[in-house]
């Protein structure tokens, strides 16, 4: 890869990585307002529900928040093995950097209004990492056999 399409990688990761502060940092994206725009578009669409929409483990909210946390910090990891490829510890070094950011991203939330920083939130962010990192590594793989 050469060095314009890495700078590129690497602009998108730093970019991708200020909008995981923006979310963190936004009134607009506590649980609470989450809740709201789900239920607002249930109302929208007219869609009933056995499913709590923002009370505990597995309602709506809890869902999609979970989600979020999933596919950003997979994504957050694709953009930085992107950066790194090819190197010796590409994998690894994806992984860790998107580790380390989710770690920065619930010490920050700490600190904000209405948010709760959880342990369980990095453990997320991190299997999403790895799961989109396994199946880049998956794919690579493949296309080498063929």
């Amino acid at each position: 890869m050469n060095s314009t399409n890495k700078r590129i990688w690497w602009g998108l990761v730093f970019l991708w990585c200020g909008l995981i502060y923006y979310f963190t940092e936004s009134p607009l994206f506590t649980g609470e307002q989450t809740a709201n725009v789900i239920k607002a578009i249930f109302h929208y669409f007219g869609i009933e529900t056995s499913r709590p929409v923002s009370d505990g483990f597995f309602s709506w909210n809890y869902i999609v928040r979970k989600f979020a946390h999933l596919s950003v910090f997979g994504t957050l990891a694709f953009f930085v093995w992107k950066a790194i490829h090819p190197h010796r510890f590409e994998w690894v070094g994806a992984w860790l950097f998107a580790l380390a950011c989710a770690i920065f991203d619930e010490w920050h939330q700490s600190f904000q209004p209405g948010r709760t920083a959880l342990f369980s939130d990095v453990v997320i962010d991190a299997a999403g990492a790895f799961l989109v990192l396994l199946f880049v590594w998956m794919r690579e793989r493949a296309k080498r056999i063929t």
